[in-house]
C-alpha cells in the first residue's frame, strides 16, 4: 500500500495529514490523487465513508497556488476564487468546509461558503462551497468570479439531481473556463449524471475502472456476509460498549478496527474508563476487546495461530479491499456507520461479493430502557407538539427558577403520576405508582406520531422484534428510536413508525428478503377497520390486509 508521500502530494499537506492523524490513503485516495495532480479529469462512483472528499482535496490542492491581489481595483479579491465545490445541502457544504480548512489553511487557501454560517466572506474564499442555487446566486451577484477558476467538483452528483439543482449546475457550468480542470463524484452514475459527463467532462479517467462491456463479465458467487448496525457518532461509544458486554462469555475476545491508530487509542482509552480490559494484538490476557487498528484478520490469526474473535469496525472500511482484509472469512462480522454511510457500505460490500444483513444493537438493561423510552417522549413532544401556551404557563417560573430546574420539576411529577390516575380510575386513596408510557394514537388520528404498517412476515418464519428493527433502521435508513411497538402474529406483523418515515420504511422494505421470504409491507388498513367496528367486529374478523390493497399516504398533521 502507497503512502501518502509516495503519491508525491507537497510537504505542507504531508504535514497537515500527520496532525490530523491521518497515515494512509484509501483506495479511492491512492488511484485518483496522482491523476488530479497533474490536472487529469475525473468520475469516481463513491459516497460518504471512501475518502473522497479528502481524494480531490489533495489533489487539487496541491496543484492549484492562490493568486495574490494586486491591490490596484475593488475586483481582485473576487477574482481569487480558484477552486469551487457544488454539494446537496448548506449543512453538506459547511460539514465539507470543516473537514478542508486544514489542508486549504496549508497552501494559504482560504475557505467560504455560500449561504452557510461561515466567517470568511466570499469574495475572500479562494476554495468556495455551496449548493448550486446559492453558487448560481452568489455569481450572479458577482460575489463570485469564475474568471481565474483552476477547478470545479459536483460532490454528490446524484443527491444534487435528486434534490432538484441540476438546472443550476448546468447553468453554472456554462460559467466554468474552458481548461478548468473538473471533477464529478456520485454515489449513482444516473442517465442525468452521465449525461452531464458526456458534455461537460472530457477525457476523464473512471473509478473504479469499468469493464468495456459489463455485460460480458461473469458474476463472482457471494463470499460471505456481514452485518452492520446504524448508529450517530453520538451513539457510536454506548452501542460498542453494549456489544462488548454481550461478548463476555466468547471464548476469544472481540477484534476492533478503527480508521487510524490516532482513532484506535481514542476508543482504548474511552473503553478502558468504562472497565473494559483492552488488550493488544500480541495480548493473550485481553478480557474483552482488542484494539486492532492496520491489522488485517488474517494477519491476526497468524500471530495467534488460531482464528481471532468476532471482528467489529468501530468505522466503516473506506473500500472493499479493506472490508475483506477485516472481515472476510468472518460470518459474525458486524460493521457500525451512520445511515448517511450506508450506500457507501452496500458499494464496497457488492465489490467484495459479501452479502449486508442489519443488525439490531443489543437493548439496555430495562431501567435504562425505561428512562431512555421517558427522553424519547420528550424528544417527540419537543418535535411535534405546540409548545407556545404551556410556556406561557412555565413562564413566570422562569423568573425565579432556572429553565433547566423547571423541566426538571416538570419531569418528576410526570414520572411520579399514578398509573391508576393516568387511566381515570384511580381511588381517592391510591398510592402513587410509576405510570406507563400512554398508548399512542391511530394511524387514522390527526396529528398521529406514529403510524402502524403491516409487514408480511410472523413467528412462523422464526421472525423477532429485534430482527424487524435492524432491518427496517438498516434498509430504510431511520434511527431505532422511530420505531415504536410490535406485534408479532403467525403469519404477519404489526410495526408502528413515525409517521413521517412510514411511506420510506413501504418503499425501502417492500420486495426485500428477511428468513427467505420477500417482504410486503403496507399500511395497517385492516386493523383501522377492526378499531372502528369494536368489539362487534369478532374474535375471528380478520386482522392482516385484504386481497387488494392500496398505498395511501398517511394523514398530514394539521
Amino acid at each position: 500500500m502507497a503512502s501518502f508521500k509516495d503519491l508525491g502530494l507537497r510537504e505542507p499537506l504531508l504535514r497537515a495529514l500527520e496532525d490530523a492523524g491521518i497515515d494512509q490513503p484509501t483506495a479511492i485516495q491512492e488511484e485518483v490523487i496522482p491523476v488530479l495532480r497533474r490536472e487529469g479529469n475525473l468520475v469516481a462512483r463513491a459516497s460518504t465513508g471512501a475518502g473522497k472528499t479528502l481524494a480531490y482535496a489533495l489533489g487539487v490542492f496541491d496543484r492549484v497556488r492562490p493568486v495574490e491581489a494586486s491591490g490596484e481595483g475593488e475586483d481582485d479579491e473576487a477574482s481569487g476564487v480558484r477552486v469551487l465545490v457544488l454539494v446537496a445541502t448548506t449543512e453538506v457544504a459547511e460539514r465539507t468546509a470543516v473537514a478542508l480548512v486544514p489542508f486549504a489553511q496549508a497552501v494559504e487557501m482560504g475557505i467560504s461558503v455560500a449561504g452557510g454560517s461561515w466567517g470568511t466572506p466570499l469574495s475572500q474564499g479562494q476554495v468556495v462551497i455551496g449548493t448550486p442555487a446559492d453558487l448560481l446566486a452568489a455569481v450572479r451577484a458577482s460575489g463570485v468570479k469564475l474568471d481565474a477558476l483552476e477547478a470545479v467538483v459536483i460532490d454528490g452528483a446524484s443527491d444534487v439531481q435528486t434534490l432538484g439543482g441540476w438546472e443550476a449546475v448546468e447553468t453554472l457550468m456554462d460559467h466554468v473556463p474552458r481548461d478548468a480542470q473538473r471533477v464529478v463524484v456520485s454515489a449513482a452514475l444516473t442517465p442525468e449524471v452521465e449525461d452531464l459527463i458526456d458534455r461537460r467532462v472530457k477525457r476523464a479517467l473512471r473509478w473504479p475502472p469499468q469493464p468495456a462491456d459489463p455485460a460480458s463479465m461473469e458474476v463472482e458467487p457471494m463470499q460471505g456476509t456481514v452485518g452492520y448496525a446504524l448508529v450517530s457518532e453520538r451513539e457510536r461509544l454506548e452501542v460498542i460498549a453494549r456489544f462488548l458486554t454481550h461478548s463476555r462469555d466468547r471464548e476469544h475476545p472481540p477484534v476492533l478496527f478503527s480508521r487510524s491508530d490516532e482513532r484506535a487509542a481514542e476508543l482504548a482509552e474511552a473503553l478502558s474508563l468504562r472497565g473494559f480490559l483492552v488488550g493488544e494484538t500480541d495480548d493473550a490476557d485481553a478480557d474483552v476487546a482488542v484494539v486492532a487498528a492496520g491489522t488485517t484478520r488474517a494477519e491476526l490469526a497468524e500471530e495467534s495461530g488460531e482464528d481471532p474473535g468476532q471482528t467489529i469496525s468501530y468505522d466503516v472500511p473506506p473500500d472493499e479491499r479493506t472490508l475483506l482484509a477485516r472481515h472476510g472469512g468472518d460470518e459474525g462480522a458486524l460493521v457500525l456507520l451512520e445511515p448517511r454511510e450506508l450506500p457507501h457500505l452496500r458499494l464496497i460490500a457488492d465489490r467484495a461479493r459479501l452479502g449486508l444483513q442489519a443488525v439490531a444493537p443489543p437493548t439496555p438493561e430495562s431501567a435504562a430502557a425505561e428512562l431512555e423510552a421517558f427522553r424519547e417522549q420528550l424528544r417527540r413532544a419537543l418535535r411535534e407538539e405546540d409548545l407556545g401556551a404551556n410556556m406561557l404557563v412555565l413562564e413566570p417560573l422562569f423568573e425565579e427558577f432556572g429553565p433547566a430546574e423547571v423541566a426538571a420539576a416538570a419531569a418528576a411529577l410526570l414520572r411520579r403520576r399514578p398509573a391508576a390516575a393516568a387511566q381515570g380510575t384511580a381511588s381517592a386513596g391510591a398510592a402513587p405508582e410509576r405510570t406507563a408510557a400512554p398508548e399512542r394514537p391511530s394511524a387514522g388520528a390527526p396529528g398521529a406520531a406514529y403510524t402502524r404498517l403491516y409487514v408480511g412476515i410472523g413467528s412462523r418464519d422464526g421472525i423477532r422484534p429485534g430482527d424487524l428493527v435492524g432491518a427496517i433502521a438498516g434498509e430504510a435508513g431511520i434511527q431505532g428510536t422511530q420505531v415504536g411497538k410490535i406485534e408479532i402474529r403467525d403469519t404477519f406483523s404489526i410495526v408502528e413508525v413515525h409517521a413521517g418515515v412510514a411511506e420510506r420504511v413501504i418503499q425501502s422494505l417492500n420486495g426485500t428478503t428477511m428468513k427467505g421470504r420477500s417482504l410486503r409491507v403496507d399500511y395497517d388498513r385492516a386493523g383501522d377497520r377492526m378499531r372502528k367496528r369494536g368489539p362487534g367486529g369478532g374474535p375471528g374478523a380478520p386482522s392482516g390486509p385484504g386481497p387488494r390493497r392500496t398505498v395511501r399516504r398517511p394523514p398530514t398533521r394539521g
